[in-house]
Parts: structure tokens; sequence; C-alpha cells
């Protein structure tokens, strides 16, 4: 990994979380009253007490209207379709037949697993046998 892709990796991290991002605003804020001369050490400190969990707090809620303003638009938008629902949705019979399919696994096996998962799943019914004996 090159620096210039870590520091990326970096910018957008510390942009997508709520903590690091309010730290690092707070520390903008803060950082000049402890590097201006005559200001006393409690005063920086007093402001660190007082900025940070006050700057935490609108950062924490203003990612909350982000991701809820987000969500909002997002539930109008249409639902993935079959093809690009994630894996983990198939069936199990799917699952077998695609290993099947490529080889993994052997007839015998495959015919002994059909069997186990149509004894043990009540969804899957006469249909589904009919159509793995094809």
């Amino acid at each position: 990994m090159t620096l210039e892709s870590r520091i990326e990796a970096g910018g957008r991290r510390l942009l997508t979380s709520p903590l690091w991002l309010g730290l690092s605003i707070t520390a903008v804020l803060v950082a000049p009253i402890f590097l201006v001369p005559g200001i006393p050490v409690w005063v920086g400190a007093f402001w660190l007490v007082t900025v940070t969990p006050t700057v935490l707090l609108g950062t924490y809620a203003t990612f909350a209207l982000y991701r809820w303003l987000r969500g909002a638009v997002g539930r109008d938008a249409p639902t993935a379709t079959a093809a690009e629902e994630p894996r983990t949705r198939e069936r199990p019979i799917d699952r077998l037949r695609e290993r099947y399919a490529t080889g993994e696994i052997d007839e015998e096996t495959f015919e002994r697993t059909v069997e186990r998962l149509l004894e043990t799943d009540p969804n899957e019914g006469g249909r589904e046998r009919d159509l793995l004996r094809e």
C-alpha cells in the first residue's frame, strides 16, 4: 500500500467517523488557545472541557440526521433484483446445485444431501424433489 493510498484511506476514515471528525474539529478550535501567549492554561482547559462534548454531540447529531435523510430518500428507491441480492439469501438447495454443477461435489454426495435437505426442510415440497430428480 502506497503512502498516498494510506493517506487517502485515513482521510476517508476521518470523514466517515463522527468521533474522529468531532475530535479534529475540537483540536482546531482549542489548539490556538493553548498557543496564544498570555492566556492562562486553566482557560484553555476549561475551553477544552466545554467545547469537546458540544462539538462531539453536534457531530453525532449531524451524522444521524444525514443518515436518517439518506435512509428516507433510499426507501423510495427500487429494491434489488434477485440477481443483485447477496449470495447469503440463496436457498441451500440452490447452493448445492451450484456446487454439483461446478464439480465441487460428486453425484452421490449431491443425492444424499438433497434427500437430507428435503427431509428436514418443510418449505421444500414435492415439486422441488421432482425437479431435482431431472
